[in-house]
């Protein structure tokens, strides 16, 4: 079989005033050629959007003097959301999506977007309380929106990380995989499919997920996401050295999520990194002075109740590197 390979150089251009937004080149080399169109037209609807948003976003933050409508606060709020995402900038989102719905109280993307800040901060475990009633608030917001527009991706991926957090992990795979029947490119669906697999006790076979996922947001801002979920997984198989590149990536993408430093320092503390494991780890402590082996992770991503045994078994060896690393039990 012939080898085809495809260089795409591709440029976003502002109609208006003629000037370059984005510039992207795709180069590959696969035996299947459609399968290369699919990956190339996924990168682009991905890459393309996020950048339409923030472009119209930046446009109405300038003119929001004059009539701001529905779509102007949605837009913004959605510019926001698609940052590395942080307690802050969650707090800021919610706060414009819920402008939106006092214009527009039915506005799907609106209700998807709040409902989203709400699983987001829960899976990011931003608070140590009130996780619970987060999920049961996203709940019926996720509801309305997928009820007004059932093909609402904000809403159908919202909704895949929420039947996670909750263990429901077939599900979550289920509704992950509908996203992609929907938008073969979109990169957080892969890696909620991984994640869900991981605490399945399934991580060789959710890293194919993350690569997937990286696959066709190479440049995503959160992307920081399934790196440090592929971090997690080729730590529990024993690939520290894989993982600790990974979680590397994940920390340059997004600093502010301080668990991956945690990760990190168990998996150079096995790998016998001892310095790089103790710096680490102080990274973590500055902001989690009283997490403790046996507390970590143990409500979010996922309570820990709810994962399977097969994960539960394969953590011990995080566990392991969280001691080897000074983590007090």
């Amino acid at each position: 079989m012939l080898a085809y390979r495809l260089r795409v150089n591709a440029h976003l251009v502002d109609a208006e005033t003629g000037k370059e937004i984005w510039a992207d080149r795709f180069d590959t080399a696969k035996a299947d050629v459609l399968q290369v169109q699919d990956e190339i037209v996924g990168r682009l609807s991905r890459a393309v959007g996020l950048q339409v948003i923030d472009v119209e976003a930046r446009r109405s933050e300038r003119q929001k003097h004059h009539s701001a409508d529905a779509t102007d606060f949605v837009l913004r709020a959605q510019s926001i959301a698609n940052r590395p995402t942080s307690a802050a900038t969650m707090v800021s989102a919610r706060h414009l999506f819920n402008e939106a719905l006092k214009l527009q109280p039915d506005n799907a993307d609106a209700l998807a977007g709040v409902a989203t800040t709400y699983v987001l901060e829960t899976i990011n475990g931003y608070y140590p309380a009130g996780n619970e009633q987060r999920l049961q608030q996203a709940e019926p917001l996720l509801a309305r929106a997928l009820a007004s527009d059932p093909g609402n991706i904000v809403a159908m991926k919202a909704r895949a990380a929420l039947q996670r957090a909750q263990g429901k992990f077939d599900d979550a795979i289920a509704a992950a995989k509908a996203v992609i029947a929907r938008n073969p490119g979109e990169p957080w669906a892969y890696k909620e499919v991984g994640l869900s697999l991981v605490y399945l006790g399934r991580p060789e076979e959710a890293l194919d997920w993350f690569a997937k996922a990286e696959r066709f947001g190479p440049y995503d801002p959160v992307r920081w996401t399934w790196f440090d979920a592929q971090g997690q997984a080729l730590l529990l198989l024993g690939r520290d050295d894989e993982a600790i590149r990974s979680l590397r990536a994940a920390i340059e993408v997004n600093p502010n999520y301080t668990s991956t430093y945690a990760v990190l320092a168990a998996a150079s503390a096995l790998k016998g990194l001892d310095e790089e494991a103790h710096t680490a780890l102080a990274q973590y402590r500055r902001t989690n002075p009283d997490v403790t082996v046996s507390t970590f992770r143990s409500l979010s991503p996922v309570p820990l109740r709810l994962t399977s045994a097969a994960y539960l078994k394969q953590r011990e060896r995080l566990k392991e590197g969280l001691r080897k690393a000074g983590m007090p039990e």
